[in-house]
């Protein structure tokens, strides 16, 4: 899975939420996108939601 669809996922995911984006939401996101997509790895997940967040 490419950032750019990992980006577009996880802002799906923060606007959905209706919470703020915060430093404080990485741990759940990463853990939610990372059981969605098992394929990917956390590392590669990690590094774009700190992008994003």
């Amino acid at each position: 899975m490419s950032d750019i669809e990992l980006k577009v996922e996880i802002k799906s995911l923060v606007k959905t939420s209706g919470y703020k984006e915060t430093k404080g939401m990485l741990c759940s996101i990463v853990k939610i996108v990372s059981m969605r997509h098992r394929e990917v790895s956390q590392k590669q997940i990690l590094k774009v939601a700190k992008e994003i967040l």
